[in-house]
Parts: C-alpha cells; sequence; structure tokens
C-alpha cells in the first residue's frame, strides 16, 4: 500500500505536495483528548449516538448483545443470529462510525468512548441481564463495559456474562493494513486513493484463513458502507485511537473482572494472535478457552456453526 502511494505522489507531484502540505498544517492545528481511563471514562461523555441495531427473538429470553469488530457491522452476525434467536433475545448494532451508524465528525471513536455509547444504547433499550458478545475490536468495548461494572461506573449491573471472540486486550503491533492507515499523510491518501473493493477483499484475506470461505455478500456490503458519506473518516479516527495510551495500566485491570467469560479464538489468527488469548485467559478469574483449529480472525463468518454450539454451550453452562 505505501508503494502505491508512493507512485501515486510521484506522478502527481506538484499536486501531491500541496495536499500534504494543508494536511500538516492542520494536523499540526489539532489537539487529540488523551486516550485514556481517566480522560475518556472518568472526565469524558461522548455525544449520544442513535445506533442502528436489529433485534431478534423472544424479549423474555436472556439477552446476547453483539459488538462487531473494526471495519465491520452487523451485517458480520448474519450467519449465527438466526438460530441463536430461537432460545436467546438477540440484539445486534452498528457501532459508531461503522455500518449504517451515525458518523460524527469528532474524535471519540477510542473503546472508551464506545463503552460510554454502548452503555447509553443499553440504558434507552432496557436491555437487562444481558451477555456481552464482542469480537476484536468490540471485545476490547466489552472489557471497558465489565470494568466500569466492576468499579460501580455504570448505572446499574446489568451485565451478566462475556463472550470474547478473538479480542482486542493486549498491547500489540497493528495489522499491516492498520499501521499503514495510522501514518497520518499515507494513511489519509490511501483510504481515500485505493479502491473500496480492494480494501475490502484485503481485509477478508487477512482476516480468513480459507480464502475460499470469503463471501461475497461480506465484501460487497463492506464495499456498500466503505462508500458511505464520513465512513473513511470514522475509520481514520478510530484507527488513531485504537490503542488505548495506557493500555498498560488497563491490563493490569483484567484480573478485577468477575463475570463467567467465554474465550473463543481461532488458532491461526494472524491480527490478535492466539498468545493474546492464552494471556487473558491467565487474567480472567472465571473464564472457558476454546481454540478453533484452521480458523483465522473472523470465526462467525469462517466457522458459524462452531460459534454458535460454543456459545450456546456457554450460555447453558455459566450462565443458567
Amino acid at each position: 500500500m505505501v508503494i502505491l502511494m508512493k507512485r501515486w505522489m510521484k506522478k502527481n507531484r506538484s499536486k501531491g505536495l500541496l495536499s500534504l502540505f494543508f494536511l500538516f498544517i492542520f494536523s499540526g492545528c489539532a489537539s487529540k483528548m488523551p486516550v485514556t481511563w481517566e480522560a475518556r471514562v472518568l472526565n469524558h461523555q461522548p455525544n449520544e449516538v442513535d445506533l442502528v441495531y436489529n433485534e431478534y427473538g423472544n424479549n423474555a429470553n436472556k439477552t446476547l448483545l453483539f459488538l462487531h469488530g473494526f471495519g465491520e457491522s452487523r451485517y458480520t452476525w448474519r450467519f449465527i443470529v438466526g438460530e441463536l434467536s430461537k432460545k436467546y433475545h438477540i440484539v445486534i448494532v452498528d457501532l459508531k462510525g461503522f455500518g449504517e451508524s451515525p458518523k460524527n465528525e469528532d474524535d471519540s471513536y477510542s473503546v472508551y468512548d464506545h463503552a460510554h455509547i454502548i452503555n447509553g444504547f443499553i440504558i434507552k433499550h432496557h436491555l437487562n441481564n444481558l451477555t456481552i458478545v464482542g469480537r476484536s475490536f468490540g471485545g476490547g468495548i466489552a472489557l471497558v463495559l465489565a470494568l466500569m461494572q466492576e468499579e460501580n461506573l455504570l448505572q446499574k449491573k446489568r451485565i451478566e456474562g462475556l463472550i470474547l471472540i478473538d479480542s482486542m486486550s493486549y498491547q500489540q503491533q497493528l495489522p499491516s493494513m492498520l499501521r499503514t492507515l495510522n501514518q497520518p499523510i499515507i494513511g489519509y491518501l490511501g483510504i481515500h486513493l485505493l479502491s473500496n473493493e480492494w480494501m475490502a477483499k484485503e481485509a477478508y484475506r487477512y482476516a480468513f484463513t480459507n480464502d475460499s470461505l470469503i463471501s461475497k455478500d461480506s465484501v460487497d456490503y463492506s464495499v456498500k458502507m466503505l462508500s458511505l458519506p464520513n465512513a473513511k473518516y470514522a475509520y481514520l479516527q478510530t484507527v488513531n485511537t485504537l490503542i488505548p495510551d495506557d493500555i498498560a495500566t488497563m491490563e493490569k485491570k483484567y484480573s478485577t473482572i468477575t463475570l463467567p467469560t467465554l474465550l473463543l479464538w481461532g488458532r491461526d489468527d494472524v491480527s490478535i494472535r492466539l498468545d493474546k488469548a492464552y494471556r487473558l485467559h491467565r487474567a480472567l478469574p472465571h473464564n472457558k478457552l476454546i481454540i478453533l483449529r484452521g480458523v483465522g480472525h473472523m470465526p462467525q463468518e469462517e466457522v458459524p456453526l462452531k460459534v454458535i454450539k460454543a456459545i450456546d454451550d456457554f450460555m447453558e453452562t455459566s450462565l443458567k
């Protein structure tokens, strides 16, 4: 991707240099709130966001609230919600900045900001006795919500359990595409000049172990979502705040989470590798780890039947 950007810059030298000049000017003037627990959980409340969501099943049953990963949407859960809705009340949301939810022009896109927004969603929709299913970036949000509940920062204790799928959790190097997007100038040019189709396909190829299982519908829907107004702004803002500044401090808090937790991980995940699953397994007091062999970063699309079984077994045995 960087090579492609350099070629474009060489071909469009004068226009490119002028663009870079203005980008440097404006980025130099911008000030960003620290991405820390203190700054964004304790001392800041992001604006309320009217998230787009779908609801399935009987709301008298136990509730599963699904939080998708970076660059995804509620569409990613379509292979598993039908079967699970026969026994559970299912709520799937598009996180702020993704899918069809609003893409506000602000910098409130960190896991801390999303946790506040999701908590507002939970209160607004009167969700109780719920298990949060978070994968990748959504898993990071779920961990923050669990910590907020442990520290009595939520209105009341509504969360009963966690299901974390290939979850963001520990300090790590970002995947190659996200490292490129995280570079102020190259990232801006890359996300606006490379085709949406190329970006969607590359993201899925990176996430899947078996590329033949990638659904064309998944790629097409990702392309459609990338084409929405402010979608790329939201992508870049999220990347810029993806790893909290105080991640080392947050890692030490995981041992205080007392909720029953299922850890579900693709053994061949190259985005958030298996060593993070083992670390989280050692840190959380009450958890079960299931490793899916031959599976990458998106088990809910790669092996949905195995994900359904793992979730149902956990709900039946750990959250009766």
